[in-house]
């Protein structure tokens, strides 16, 4: 198809598909002339996705092509494009707080405890622990044991999103459901949870 169809398929402007081509987020079409090219459906599938990952996600467009490109890799593992995805997400950890290095050796030994198996580079384990920081400067005297109730609802839910994707049958199918469950169930997950405090506030505090 040509560019302005996959436009129209997409509804992605011209100028924009340009923009993804030039930055290297959506791989060249076939060539047909000196300033013409033609595009396939996988164009239209992978367009589909930036979108979903830039206005959904909320990732940035160096973000997104850090994902794209590890879509693109056939030798990177699962496990190593759920990393990529991760990172992606996070935002940076403020530096120099002096409390945070110490809190961070706190997550560290409760991620232990808990005998989750994560690379000493995570950038959930910094995001953790400048959660605690934040709150322990708002007064709350916690430590990694406050959120146990929380660690096990989420491994029983990362338990059961990764066997659906290891029990896919392609590894294109199962890259980009890793990818869309990371980025995008993501938010699904934090809207559900104002759905469920504004139902039990409206029962409990809203007397």
């Amino acid at each position: 198809m040509r560019i302005s169809h996959l436009s129209r398929q997409s509804g992605i402007s011209i100028a924009t598909i340009k923009f993804y081509l030039r930055e290297g987020v959506l791989p060249t079409g076939h060539r047909t002339a000196p300033n013409q090219a033609t595009y396939s459906e996988a164009h239209l599938r992978r367009l589909r996705l930036i979108r979903v990952l830039a206005e959904v996600g909320g990732l940035s467009l160096s973000a997104v092509r850090r994902v794209v490109e590890a879509l693109g890799d056939e030798g990177l593992p699962l496990h190593d494009v759920l990393g990529v995805a991760h990172r992606a997400l996070e935002r940076p950890v403020p530096s120099g707080d002096p409390g945070l290095d110490a809190v961070r050796r706190e997550v560290d030994a409760w991620i232990e405890a808990r005998g989750w198996e994560v690379t000493a580079d995570a950038p959930a384990r910094d995001a953790l622990a400048s959660t605690l920081v934040a709150l322990r400067g708002l007064g709350w005297q916690v430590g990694p044991r406050v959120f146990d109730r929380y660690a096990g609802h989420m491994d029983e839910i990362a338990r059961n999103e990764l066997a659906y994707v290891a029990g896919m049958e392609s590894r294109e199918a199962a890259i980009e459901a890793t990818v869309i469950g990371t980025v995008v169930f993501e938010r699904a997950m934090v809207a559900l949870r104002r759905l469920a405090q504004e139902h039990h506030s409206r029962r409990r505090l809203d007397a």
